[in-house]
């Protein structure tokens, strides 16, 4: 059976863009007057940039909204944004950036998984409380029951907004990169700015005041330049400033509740208490959620208590050294096993 694939073909691949997308010969003719005199005249319908987005824009929104429904389930959402991510690298081993997304993308989808049986647990926690008639009375039973209620508000919360991240960046990042497969980077930096002028035809789960769809951030032509000439660890650190400062700061890390709910995590993770709630922050660059040792497949973010993970300079240093490893690691005999988990997660086939 024949790999599902995000990406897709268009009829409207093979036109030069600004050239007509129909034959004048088949183009609808109608009269008009001008100046008094009919005029017989020929709509020819052009290619612009605005068209080619929105091909693209449409082609990311098929893959996780299908029939225009966006997947209501995030974590089925993101199992197919890590696949898309993935096939990107597969189609062209240029593009850097989406492998180490792909395995990125792939440890949201963990922490989703984190979350939601964090909250499971917190909420089986207070019922199995409600009904052990342990507690002498209503205000007890309320005392008892605010750390496993912190822990389910704090973890569906962290649950949203890893969602709402992982979803606006793969609307913005995914159809950038077909645009430049399809068309090429000159093509792609003159027509940059009208991606703005299709934002009312798409999906963009960002309020347009945290974030407006389609902005052209400047580490977008220049990633696409590093990848047009080959300087490819470059192009990952472009695009990697671009993912995380420019959307993900903006959507989910200036948010302030997000703020507590992770400095929550980073204190649970560094202290241990309380036990088996923290998710730990780091990447493991395999089809896996975590590696049962620690090893050169796995870049952990700073155990240190007050460490930040909101804070987008200990953020930045912590993805550098995830793109760093990433990049060595496909210069080294470990190649052929990064490939084999991308492609692995390109399938589908990641062992949660």
């Amino acid at each position: 059976m024949a790999q599902e694939a995000a990406l897709s073909e268009h009829q409207q691949d093979a036109v030069p863009l600004h050239r007509n997308v129909t034959p004048i010969a088949e183009c609808k003719v109608t009269s008009r007057e001008v100046d008094g005199k009919h005029l017989r005249t020929v709509d020819v319908p052009i290619l612009s940039c605005a068209s080619v987005w929105l091909r693209c824009q449409k082609e990311a929104e098929e893959w996780i909204a299908p029939g225009g429904k966006l997947l209501t389930d995030p974590i089925a959402r993101n199992r197919r944004i890590n696949r898309a991510y993935a096939q990107l690298w597969l189609a062209d081993h240029r593009f850097q950036w989406a492998g180490l997304a792909a395995f990125a993308s792939k440890q949201v989808g963990c922490g989703l998984l984190h979350s939601a049986q964090k909250v499971t647990d917190a909420q089986q926690e207070i019922k199995q409380m409600a009904t052990s008639h342990a507690y002498a009375s209503n205000t007890e039973l309320a005392y008892a029951s605010a750390m496993p209620a912190g822990t389910s508000a704090g973890a569906g919360y962290m649950f949203r907004q890893l969602a709402l991240g992982n979803l606006a960046l793969f609307l913005d990042i995914y159809p950038l990169h077909r645009f430049f497969m399809l068309r090429g980077y000159q093509h792609l930096a003159t027509c940059l700015e009208a991606r703005r002028d299709i934002a009312t035809q798409v999906i963009w789960p960002v309020d347009k005041e945290v974030l407006r769809f389609g902005k052209p951030f400047s580490e977008i032509k220049n990633g696409f330049e590093a990848v047009e000439h080959n300087r490819i660890a470059d192009s990952v650190l472009q695009f990697a400033q671009h993912e995380q400062v420019n959307i993900l700061q903006a959507v989910i890390y200036n948010d302030f509740a997000m703020r507590r709910a992770l400095d929550a995590n980073q204190f649970a993770w560094a202290t241990g208490f309380p036990s088996g709630v923290a998710e730990a922050i780091e990447l493991t660059l395999s089809a896996r959620c975590h590696r049962d040792n620690v090893g050169p497949l796995t870049v952990a973010f700073s155990k240190k208590r007050n460490a930040k993970l909101y804070d987008q300079e200990q953020r930045m240093t912590f993805v550098r050294q995830a793109a760093d490893r990433f990049d060595q690691l496909l210069q080294s005999s470990e190649r052929q096993a990064i490939v084999s988990d991308i492609t692995a997660i390109a399938k589908g086939n990641v062992t949660w």
